[in-house]
């Protein structure tokens, strides 16, 4: 057999192996060369990973009973505070290191107090000790303050190095500690952190640390701020997961008890939906594939409704047992565990594994549940009924599987008739396209690849499992062939090993019937084949956004800064950049990046700025020259309006009067001599976006110069008088002669076309589906496919202003 490695008994050159080839990484050098293995991923998920951590660490002493609030400021450049009021990060000397505690916390991996037996922490569920470390060394800065032992010590940091010794600062009666973090732009691939995201994480937290406030504040854009504090803990989560349904039973079933194990706390209420909503935590992790406090729940829930039934004639000496599944249709749950010592299986922590947990929360849901029963009749009667509703639809689905089952025999196995199924038998190697109509299948079935590609057309809108049973959902013609092609079958007969294929990839068009279509498959898959999402073999696909023509070559871009790196990448350095002053240079690659990341976060301060002060003071601090000099002071900015107008400007501006207030100033564009009155606050000298401001306008100035521009590309040049022209100026130059039209997606792609953009592995661009929190998961599925209307619509009008390119 051919092979491209080297013989074993001929090493090359560079196979050689010796003491010179090991390297090792010190302090947190690991970090920023491996940053995946540490926050998953340098995306938007290891993005919001990294508040995660720092967040989790003020929750470790709200658990520890020291602190009461947590507050979580997204700042216009992206930048994240976390504030809390526990007893501060220690910041007396270590003696083995010889440094402050906090900087050891901040500097060394596995460095905390939740190993050792003192006064750290009894419950936490970062046992790793990474956490804010890893953070730290994932910024480009960081600036942690610490209040304890009555003063404040400050700290600063650069992609996780100290920049000078712990300062002892101000006197303060108050303890906490804030950290304030800048990801790194050389390492994530995205700075936006998105505020659902943290919106949604924050509030389950919050649900799960009783009395514990938790505020969350976006500075960009129109600055959106919400707050959590839930004096019911998990009750209330159960009830927010319900809002979207109909309650069986008014009360929500509560109880919780503690041993030598640890401490466990059960909240449930069943309602008139179809599905199954249980959810585990421990220590506040979630624990999405469950564990031993899962089971025990579990278990007791079943034999507790069964007992229940038997001796209330519910249940008929002939009929069988209810089974788990009949006990849970319907039902949300939260089953919450603190302990100590957790054993969770891996380092996703995602299965709680101590035994003694299933023994205790048994235990406690056996006693808890039947009290329950037995002072609420009523109640129990109508769980009780549901539960036998559901096992007579069970029977009925079973026959309708096992129907399935006889007519596939009879037909020889044969699977659905308009699946395009692949010549390759191997589901590592193969890949299925679920489609949109049969005009999209056909070019489908054109433009794939035979051997590893099936397609299966899907005729209209399939069932919405929402709302249906079991047996309603697998008598439907359109998701039983779905449910044949894929293989696993549903609930309690589902076999991820009987999968064939791995990537089941959704292919609709990019509008409004092509993602409610989406919507119906992906909640059928969530409810009824959920291991499929978390072996991650569910894909969508992403058609791409543009077609670019530059002379007879045609390119689909699939993103807006691949459109920007194409139409530059063979013209930046050609750029030539003149600033006010006269200096002249040109845009390298690295110069473009950066100044592309601080113009983001220049212009973020810029709105927030606009936000506390008139909407025109930023338009004249451009215009004036006050950035450039580093103004702070109220007599150096008179003195610099009575002064002469800056070099090269291209605005003159005059001092036309004054109050303790105000100044009012006139400003004129010397090319066109427009003239403006600018009335300025003197309260904006003190505002902390005002200084940021200034700070980011110094970094670009470093990066490009200073405004007003000439700039030029071969025989072309024009004027930018602010950063933002400058852009827009260096686009449209570069953009000349190149034709971009954007793409509406499948419904206009030959089967050549859908091939090249959409299916084609060497070329397709995939988006895996995965579901990093199950709860919100759930009521979101709840909201927007459930009965209930009215939430709905809530939610379209909410987020009716973040849609763009709205295809109807």
């Amino acid at each position: 057999m051919a092979t491209d490695r080297p013989a074993a008994d001929k090493p090359t050159p560079s196979s050689t192996y010796n003491a010179q080839d090991i390297t090792v990484l010190e302090g947190l050098e690991a970090v920023r060369k491996r940053p995946g293995m540490y926050i998953g991923s340098t995306g938007i998920r290891g993005l919001h990973h990294l508040v995660y951590e720092v967040v989790d660490n003020s929750v470790d002493e709200a658990l520890a009973g020291h602190a009461t609030e947590v507050s979580v400021t997204i700042h216009p450049d992206n930048s994240i505070t976390v504030v809390d009021n526990g007893r501060g990060i220690p910041v007396g000397v270590m003696e083995k290191e010889r440094k402050p505690a906090v900087e050891v916390v901040l500097t060394v991996l596995h460095a905390g107090g939740k190993f050792g037996d003192g006064g750290g922490y009894k419950v936490s569920g970062g046992l790793h000790g990474v956490g804010v470390s890893v953070v730290n060394a994932l910024s480009e800065r960081l600036h942690v303050a610490v209040r304890t032992d009555g003063f404040v010590h400050t700290q600063d940091y650069v992609r996780g190095a100290p920049q000078a010794d712990l300062l002892k600062g101000e006197p303060t009666s108050e303890t906490g500690t804030t950290i304030t973090f800048l990801p790194d732009a050389e390492i994530m691939e995205t700075l936006d952190f998105e505020f659902a995201t943290l919106e949604e994480r924050l509030r389950e937290t919050a649900f799960l640390t009783r009395g514990l406030r938790i505020s969350l504040t976006d500075e960009r854009g129109e600055g959106r701020r919400v707050e959590f504090q839930y004096d019911g803990g998990i009750q209330d989560f159960v009830a927010y997961l319900n809002e979207n349904k109909e309650p069986v039973q008014r009360k929500i079933v509560y109880f919780s008890s503690e041993s030598d194990e640890g401490a466990v706390e059960v909240a449930m209420q069943w309602n008139s939906s179809y599905q199954e909503s249980v959810f585990s935590f421990a220590n506040n992790i979630n624990t999405h594939e469950g564990g031993s406090h899962l089971s025990g729940f579990r278990s007791a829930l079943t034999r507790t409704l069964n007992k229940y039934a038997r001796e209330k004639s519910l249940l008929k000496e002939r009929d069988v047992n209810l089974s788990g599944e009949d006990v849970r249709e319907g039902l949300t749950a939260v089953v919450s565990a603190k302990l100590a010592e957790p054993q969770f299986e891996g380092q996703t922590k995602t299965k709680l594994g101590n035994p003694g947990m299933q023994g205790l929360t048994e235990s406690i849901v056996n006693k808890g549940l039947d009290e329950f029963l037995e002072e609420n009749p009523s109640d129990a009667r109508s769980i009780i009924l549901k539960a036998i509703q559901a096992a007579q639809a069970r029977s009925a689905a079973r026959k309708a599987r096992d129907l399935t089952r006889r007519k596939s025999a009879l037909e020889n196995s044969r699977l659905p008739g308009k699946l395009a199924d692949c010549s390759v038998k191997d589901p590592s190697l193969s890949e299925i396209f679920i489609v949109e109509g049969d005009s999209a299948g056909g070019s489908a079935k054109q433009g794939r690849d035979r051997a590893t590609q099936a397609i299966l057309p899907m005729r209209g809108k399939i069932l919405n499992v929402e709302r249906a049973r079991i047996d309603k959902v697998l008598g439907n013609n359109e998701v039983q062939a779905l449910i044949t092609a894929i293989g696993t079958g549903v609930r309690d007969d589902f076999d991820l090993e009987k999968a064939r294929y791995h990537k089941i990839v959704l292919m609709t068009d990019a509008d409004v019937d092509g993602a409610h279509i989406r919507t119906l498959v992906l909640t059928l898959l969530f409810r009824e084949m959920m291991p499929l999402i978390d072996a991650g073999y569910v894909y969508i696909a992403k058609p791409p956004l543009y077609k670019v023509k530059q002379g007879k070559n045609e390119r689909y871009i699939e993103k807006d800064s691949e459109l920007e790196e194409i139409l530059l990448s063979d013209k930046l350095e050609r750029f030539v950049v003149i600033d006010r002053l006269g200096e002249e240079q040109r845009l390298t690659e690295a110069r473009w990046k950066r100044f592309t990341r601080l113009l983001k976060q220049y212009n973020g301060w810029a709105s927030a700025l606009r936000a506390t002060t008139r909407h025109d003071t930023v338009d004249f601090l451009q215009e004036s020259g006050i950035l450039q000099q580093h103004i702070l002071e109220e007599d150096a900015l008179v003195e610099f309006l009575q002064k002469d107008e800056l070099e090269g400007a291209s605005f003159s501006v005059e001092l036309v009067s004054q109050d303790e207030e105000e100044l009012v100033v006139r400003s004129v564009e010397k090319r066109t001599g427009h003239a403006r009155t600018r009335h300025v606050r003197r309260s904006m000298l003190r505002t902390n976006e005002y200084r940021q401001l200034i700070r980011v306008h110094e970094q670009l100035v470093n990066a490009v110069g200073s405004p007003a521009f000439s700039l030029r590309l071969g025989d072309h040049s024009d004027v930018a008088i602010s950063f933002d022209e400058l852009r827009a100026k260096v686009f449209d130059m570069a953009g000349r002669n190149v034709e971009v039209n954007r793409f509406k997606g499948l419904g206009e792609m030959n089967a050549e076309q859908l091939r090249e953009t959409t299916m084609d592995p060497a070329t397709r661009t995939l988006a895996r589906v995965t579901m990093e929190d199950a709860a919100a998961a759930e009521r979101i599925f709840s909201m927007l496919m459930g009965d209930q209307v009215e939430p709905r619509r809530n939610f379209i009008e909410e987020n009716a202003n973040l849609v763009t390119n709205l295809d109807v």
